[in-house]
């Protein structure tokens, strides 16, 4: 299921154009250390000196995504240019007289001083960068709402930051601290699996006496195919119902004298979180939160069920009397009794492919079942608390910024979550741009909620990113590819407390990462490099 349809971002948008900023002049140069960072202003306009990027400490991660550097390269490069400096003066003032040749030319001295910034060029053009960048972005800060945060980084230095640390609603924003907690605190590679019992062997290998248990195992893509085909964003990766019935009809079952029984026990009951709204489920947002669901627990022309478990009975019935099985019973509820005999077992996507899932495709109930399993192995308990409880002790274990966050559900769709733009890029920036949590994200013009947006030129193929939509939040984080083949991080959340989100908001988003696309933006290291030798005199 996915998050609530956005306006149209096709209708009304008169996005600004992109800002242009021209590089400073090289010999005005002024090091990076007394770079203001530009915030937005509702007033006279403040600049704020950054501070120092937090070396954020990570324990061991599951994860495989390549990390970018963090912090401290400009310092270490000007560390090395300057004792590159020292060593040259030291050389300079110890070297002994030597006679020069007489066909030597000696009419030339260096123009450039010894202890010049031109004699380390690249300390120049990356500050020149950053300030273009700010300077193209800054329409964009003006125009967003009071209540926004954005945060721009290369390899988690921050180049642009407006409301960075303000918690915000991040509507399915949240979703990549759920996915980014779920590699961590699960196996990325391990599969939930469904599996059929029966209350006794069969007693020829074709009948079963008495019930057919179809138990789950907390997969949360168990779906027909005539579900998926409906689906708004594409149709994503699923575990096919079908395919178990067949698994069935294969292991020689003919005649099942009881009924098939629908086993949801491995998680609790509850299937909301108090905060949603009630038309969430009605509107198919989210399904009714079950260890055992099939089509999200939706029957297409009927809306949700009150009683996932039978509902899925109900379909594997469906599906046995539609290849010739013979159940007698009607669809029901239960639990496996502990002596069941094992018939087959069928095995959900991987965990990191479930995350990933959940991301391209904004899927609410995937992302709350993760959740609750995270709950059951951390706290004991197959409950959403359990599993929030848990994914907080693993922010505070990483080092994550939580001040002020909030966590009261899974996938954002509860108004009373509360994130920062500093801490979903602190995910983003752990992950990198080519591991698992960015191999999950959207890709304009593919499957996944950006196949009808940011398509056009220039974006198309450079961005990656996780939407985010209520009735009053507007959210994008990811990663935008840039003409200089670099790879910039980007959250922007909107929220517009008091009216509903419109097309202009969601331009703002584009105009963001359009106004990126030509980092970074400055002379290159030849035009700043020593100036050549000039006639003495």
């Amino acid at each position: 299921m996915t998050d609530e349809e956005p306006p149209d971002p096709r209708r009304g948008r008169n996005p600004a154009e992109r800002a242009g900023a021209t590089p400073i002049d090289p010999d005005r140069f002024r090091s990076q250390r007394d770079m203001p960072i530009v915030r937005r202003q509702t007033g006279p306009v403040e600049i704020d000196r950054p501070a120092a990027p937090r070396v954020v400490r990570r324990r061991r991660s599951r994860r495989t995504g390549a990390r970018l550097p963090r912090v401290g390269l400009l310092g270490l490069a000007a560390a090395l240019a300057i004792s590159g400096v020292a060593v040259i003066v030291l050389a300079v003032l110890t070297e002994p007289e030597l006679e020069v040749a007489s066909g030597a030319r000696h009419d030339l001295s260096a123009t450039t001083p010894v202890l010049s910034a031109r004699r380390a060029p690249m300390l120049l053009t990356e500050p020149v960068a950053a300030r273009n960048l700010r300077a193209a972005v800054q329409p964009v800060l003006d125009a967003a709402p009071d209540t926004s945060c954005i945060r721009v980084d290369d390899g988690g230095v921050p180049l642009v930051l407006s409301g960075n640390d303000v918690p915000l609603v991040p509507a399915s924003n949240m979703k990549l601290l759920t996915a980014a907690a779920a590699l961590d605190l699960l196996d990325p590679d391990e599969r939930r699996a469904t599996t059929l019992v029966t209350d006794g062997a069969p007693t020829d290998g074709s009948v079963v006496l008495g019930n057919l248990y179809l138990v789950g195992g907390g997969d949360p893509l168990l779906s027909t195919a005539g579900y998926l085909a409906q689906l708004p964003n594409g149709v994503p990766p699923a575990t096919d119902v079908a395919a178990v019935a067949d698994q069935v009809v294969a292991a020689g079952v003919r005649e099942i004298t009881g009924s098939v029984v629908g086993d949801e026990s491995r998680y609790d009951l509850v299937r909301t979180v108090p905060a949603w709204p009630e038309r969430f489920l009605t509107q198919g947002q989210v399904g009714p939160l079950s260890a055992l669901l099939v089509d999200d627990g939706w029957t297409v022309g009927l809306g949700p069920t009150d009683e996932p478990a039978v509902h899925a009975a109900s379909v594997l019935t469906d599906l046995l009397r539609e290849r010739g099985v013979t159940v007698a019973g009607p669809p029901l509820a239960g639990v496996a009794p502990d002596d069941a005999a094992l018939l087959t077992e069928v095995p959900s996507l991987t965990v990191a492919e479930l995350a990933q899932q959940a991301l391209r495709f904004s899927d609410n109930t995937t992302t709350e079942l993760l959740v609750k399993e995270i709950g059951l192995r951390h706290g004991g308990v197959g409950s959403t608390e359990a599993g929030l409880e848990a994914i907080s002790n693993w922010m505070t274990e990483n080092d994550l910024p939580v001040e002020g966050v909030v966590l009261d559900d899974g996938s954002g769709l509860s108004e009373q979550s509360l994130l920062t733009c500093d801490l979903l890029s602190a995910v983003l920036v752990d992950d990198g741009p080519v591991g698992v949590v960015a191999g999950g994200l959207a890709v304009p013009g593919q499957d996944g909620t950006l196949r009808d947006r940011l398509t056009g030129p220039p974006l198309g193929e450079r961005v990656r990113a996780k939407t985010g939509t209520l009735l009053s939040v507007a959210a994008l984080s990811g990663w935008l590819g840039t003409d200089g083949e670099r790879q910039l991080g980007f959250s922007f959340v909107i929220n517009t407390p008091g009216r509903q989100v419109t097309s202009t908001d969601l331009g703002l988003q584009q105009q963001l990462l359009v106004s990126m696309v030509d980092h970074p933006t400055a002379p290159s290291p030849d035009q700043l490099g020593p100036l050549p030798p000039a006639p003495q005199g």
